[in-house]
């Protein structure tokens, strides 16, 4: 057993705690992680649902789960023998307790406070300062009949430095948030994910003799790769340097995975349109294009968009202004929602571009109601 050292900053997991109910509130898709991933990246993990696997070793009547260089606190598993290390697969939600405010309803009926005076000597931790994995099961872990992503995701250190064959769902420059970082080795560096499990691969571009997929297009992330490479560790991130690629058809032997929900971001912004608020002079066969600050659900747009035309001030007309039709499409590469009118505008006449309400990014996050007004000349 390699010499183990304690942590500067407490990493406590606590298992089956049968004084507490389970934490409430949203949870995320889960994600294979490792100790050192979430020492790296707490900040992204916290409130997330987890699965790692780990040494475990009793220490009295307490015991630890431990690696090279994380020691991390076990309470309440079934008892193990005093310093036999029995590894263990558990699922959890992990939480930086001092990312919580005391009154948060997710700390309701946890020993949060008693940790911190017991173990910290003070009533409430610090950011970084009493990290802990709720768990929700534990189980031996058993010898994989194959090497896939997700048991060289759960294991790095089992295969590092090591040629490995890996099949998963190209997903981009973590265009769906499935990592906390990007190694920023190349432009084409892009995630491979198969069930709850990711992997960077670095070190060449996702194309060959009869594809190439684009890192910045999500239209791309249906398709399965096969990576053969050498796997290593960069930030607690498992990153495989490629040595080749080619198409793939879905895993063969794929883990279930559970329902992802895609991290939230802030709240979406227009940032740019053409023709620009109160533009004149534009032409009647003119195309409106808006420019968003983040990816937009497609979908979201149906039914959503409105064109009129506004009543000239201090004129008078004896009919209504005519219907405005049009069609929209959305250009996720460039975050760009088009505006094609069927027939030319009406010269002399005020346009209003309306986005109702409804209008979300691809992680639900809505947009604010926005609106757009220009003036068509000849």
């Amino acid at each position: 057993m390699p010499e183990v050292r304690s942590l500067a900053i407490l990493s406590i997991v606590v298992v089956g705690l049968s004084i507490a109910a389970p934490l409430s509130g949203q949870r995320a898709g889960r994600r294979v992680v490792t100790l050192d991933l979430l020492e790296e990246h707490p900040h992204f993990f916290h409130g997330e649902e987890v699965i790692l696997q780990s040494d475990t070793v009793g220490e009295g009547v307490l015991a630890y789960l431990v690696d090279d260089q994380h020691r991390v606190l076990v309470i309440d598993i079934p008892p193990l023998p005093s310093r036999v290390p029995e590894r263990l697969e558990i699922i959890g939600t992990f939480y930086d307790v001092g990312r919580l405010e005391p009154g948060d309803p997710r700390t309701v009926g946890q020993p949060f406070e008693r940790l911190a005076e017991s173990l910290l000597d003070k009533p409430w931790p610090g950011v970084g300062e009493l990290k802990l994995l709720i768990a929700e099961s534990s189980q031996p872990v058993t010898e994989p009949d194959l090497v896939t992503l997700r048991t060289v995701a759960l294991n790095p250190d089992g295969y590092l430095n090591e040629d490995v064959i890996l099949t998963g769902r190209f997903r981009g420059r973590n265009l769906y948030g499935d990592l906390p970082n990007a190694p920023g080795e190349s432009p084409y560096d892009f995630v491979l994910t198969s069930a709850d499990a990711s992997i960077w691969v670095v070190g060449r571009e996702p194309k060959g003799d009869d594809f190439e997929l684009d890192v910045r297009a999500r239209i791309d992330t249906g398709r399965w790769l096969e990576v053969t490479g050498r796997v290593r560790v960069h930030e607690g991130m498992v990153m495989l340097d490629a040595g080749r690629i080619r198409l793939a058809e879905p895993a063969a032997h794929p883990v279930t995975p559970t329902q992802v929900r895609l991290r939230q971001g802030p709240e979406p912004e227009v940032i740019f349109s053409t023709p620009l608020e109160d533009d004149t002079d534009i032409p009647t066969d003119t195309t409106v294009r808006i420019q968003f600050s983040r990816d937009m659900d497609e979908d979201s747009f149906e039914g959503r968009v409105r064109v009129s035309y506004a009543t000239l001030a201090g004129v008078t007309t004896p009919d209504e202004p005519p219907q405005v039709l049009f069609d929209t499409s959305y250009r996720g590469l460039n975050r760009v929602l088009e505006i094609r009118f069927a027939e030319p505008l009406v010269a002399f006449q005020t346009v209003n571009v309306e986005l109702l309400e409804g209008v979300a990014a691809r992680d639900g996050v809505m947009l604010a109601p926005w609106s757009l007004s220009f003036f068509v000349g000849r």
